[in-house]
C-alpha cells in the first residue's frame, strides 16, 4: 500500500495513480552525489533520474547505474 502525498487515500501497491485524486505514484528516490568532496554527496536528490548534481556538477549515483562511471 502507498499514500498519496496530496488527498491521503490508500492505494494499491501495484497502482500507478491515486484512485481518488490520479496523482501518479512518486517513485522513492536514493539518488545522490557521486562525488565524497562535495558537501551534497549524503543527500538524497528528490529526482530519482536525475542526471548531475546541482551544487557540484558532478555525476549522480542514477547516471553511474545506468550509464556506468565516466
Amino acid at each position: 500500500m502507498w499514500t498519496c502525498k496530496t488527498c491521503h487515500t490508500e492505494n494499491l501497491d501495484d497502482d500507478g495513480f491515486c484512485i481518488e485524486c490520479g496523482l501518479v505514484k512518486s517513485e522513492i528516490s536514493t539518488n545522490h552525489c557521486s562525488n565524497p568532496e562535495c558537501k551534497f554527496h549524503n543527500v538524497i536528490l528528490p529526482n530519482p533520474k536525475q542526471k548531475y548534481c546541482g551544487k557540484c556538477g558532478s555525476l549522480t549515483t542514477y547516471y553511474e547505474k545506468i550509464f556506468g562511471d565516466i
